[in-house]
């Protein structure tokens, strides 16, 4: 029997409970990557700048014009700059863990390719999937934001563009936005010219939004009236606790430098820095934005819409918040480029793993992964042209928050993975994640049974911990090196299954939709032709001749 009759005949046996937990070999992958990289694959054409200028881009968007004057009012008031600094911890922990990730296994994929390798194609399946949700809505829902953010621009300068241009409502469901398709549609071609061209034109971009940052930093500090910061805590601790829920969803999109792995010249170096290099500096940016704006406004009589521009305005310096109001609008514009640069090299890895259709691994003479650039393209396009995104925003925050969870377990496995025993530290991680789950909830939900309550799954939560104290580390990476381990993804586990437990249910419930029509994808699709399935084959062939 040739290969390609025992791998037919195989097709109807892929269903076992091994083919589950399989697992990519890191060097195998960088390998594959490298000669791919030689001929028609990604290129590594991406300074530690540009990626930078890329992360920022990602994650300094609607966070610092709307978010601030959300949780300032309704729940921090000027104490909102420290829920950004413990939001910014909770972020940083995930992000030591990515950093050790994207340096050991460099390579496109992000958490999906790093759930692969450190937990098995099930999980990294699972992992993909919700994120190519995240990505896809992401893009979506900036592009929404882009296009209200340009009517008010324009507003503040005497124009009235007419109303059908930008949430023109046909019903509760539908709401047309053409301004939105069109920053879709002009983004995706613009990376398709190349990941050279579109990460210049991104640092430029970026560039000039630094430019105004420091513009409202600078300028909103002579209008400082230390008075609106008394009192600093107007609802108390618990508002700053409620407040870092919010505002930690403001850090989301540092998670997207590790998509470019494949594209770094130099990731083992790069990466980390990029990686914690974003997060420095969206969290100074947040901190200095809130403590000038809620000095110049008290926060009740902060504006929640528009809380930079609108604090300028109400100093009688129009032309400043007329300066603010456009700089609003190049940022979205960068945050709309980067946020359809993610999902294409996730689809990229997983079709050369075999899990989806291998159209998603073509990519054109720039390494432009072509074919998972346009329809992620139209996918974001069509959503953001008919649907009003409120409801659905939720669901990128869960998707991404279970990235982070699968990479800080990933880091503990892949640390003290036992080759004899290679269940043992998956199922003891299982063990501590359902003891975080049961934290949390007690936490969030049963006052009235405090302090018992906390005090039992608090016991439960730390015996669950306590076998990660006694393992032997059996692998160290040679690159960078997330400190403080079990300690610090232990850490980063609990504080994100926390922020899943405080999302509205109706989030969860419409995760688990989604996750169960991936699961029937990848067990019609995914598990049949998975690459490693190939080279079970392949194997088996090889030792029958």
């Amino acid at each position: 029997m040739d290969r390609a009759s025992l791998l037919r005949n195989r097709k109807y046996g892929a269903y076992s409970l091994n083919a589950l937990f399989r697992k990519v070999d890191p060097s195998a992958i960088i390998a594959e990557e490298e000669i791919a990289a030689a001929n028609s694959g990604l290129k590594r054409v991406l300074s530690v700048y540009e990626l930078i200028a890329y992360g920022v881009a990602s994650t300094v968007g609607a966070g610092i014009f709307v978010t601030i004057g959300i949780v300032a009012k309704n729940d921090a008031g000027p104490g909102v700059a420290l829920s950004f600094i413990v939001a910014g911890f909770a972020s940083f922990l995930s992000a030591l863990c990515y950093s050790e990730f994207a340096s050991r296994v460099p390579v496109s994929g992000s958490a999906y390719t790093f759930a692969y390798v450190s937990l098995g194609e099930l999980m990294g399946w699972f992992v993909g999937w919700n994120l190519t949700l995240e990505y896809a809505i992401s893009a979506s829902a900036v592009a929404r934001g882009w296009a209200g953010y340009l009517v008010s621009a324009l507003q503040s300068v005497g124009a009235d563009p007419p109303g059908w241009l930008n949430n023109y409502r046909i019903n509760s469901l539908l709401s047309l936005s053409p301004l939105a398709l069109a920053i879709v549609v002009l983004c995706t071609l613009v990376l398709l010219f190349g990941m050279k061209e579109s990460a210049r034109l991104n640092l430029a971009v970026t560039v000039i939004n630094m430019l105004i940052i420091f513009f409202i930093i600078i300028a909103g500090s002579f209008y400082v009236e230390t008075h609106n910061w008394s009192p600093f805590l107007p609802y108390g601790f618990s508002g700053i606790w409620r407040g870092v829920g919010t505002v930690f969803f403001s850090y989301i999109g540092f998670d997207s430098v590790s998509t470019l792995a494949g594209e770094v010249r130099n990731p083992g170096r790069d990466l980390p820095i990029g990686i914690v290099g974003t997060l420095g500096i969206a969290t100074g940016i947040y901190i200095a934005v809130s403590l000038v704006v809620t000095g110049m406004v008290s926060y009740l009589e902060m504006n929640v819409n528009a809380p930079l521009s609108q604090a300028f305005f109400s100093r009688g310096l129009g032309w400043a918040g007329t300066i603010i109001a456009f700089g609003s609008v190049t940022t979205m514009s960068a945050t709309t480029l980067v946020s359809l640069i993610g999902q294409p090299r996730i689809f990229y890895q997983m079709a050369k793993d075999g899990l989806i259709f291998k159209i998603f691994q073509r990519t054109n003479v720039k390494g432009v992964p072509v074919w998972g650039t346009i329809i992620t393209g139209v996918m974001s396009g069509v959503i953001a042209f008919f649907l009003d995104l409120d409801a659905l925003t939720n669901m990128i925050s869960i998707g991404t928050l279970l990235a982070f969870i699968v990479v800080c377990g990933g880091v503990i496995v892949l640390r003290y993975q036992e080759s004899d025993r290679p269940a043992r530290v998956p199922l003891y991680l299982l063990g501590y994640f359902v003891a975080c789950i049961i934290f949390a909830v007690s936490f969030t939900y049963l006052q009235v049974l405090q302090p018992w309550s906390l005090f039992l799954t608090g016991t439960l939560l730390v015996a669950s911990f306590a076998p990660f104290l006694f393992m032997r580390t059996t692998s160290l990476p040679t690159t960078f090196k997330c400190p403080l381990v079990p300690y610090v993804p232990a850490l980063g586990i609990l504080m994100n299954v926390w922020f899943i437990v405080s999302l509205p249910w109706d989030a969860i419930v419409r995760l688990l939709i989604w996750t169960f029509l991936g699961m029937v994808l990848y067990f019609v699709y995914g598990i049949r032709y998975s690459t490693l399935r190939r080279q079970e084959a392949t194997i088996e062939w090889e030792t029958t001749q």
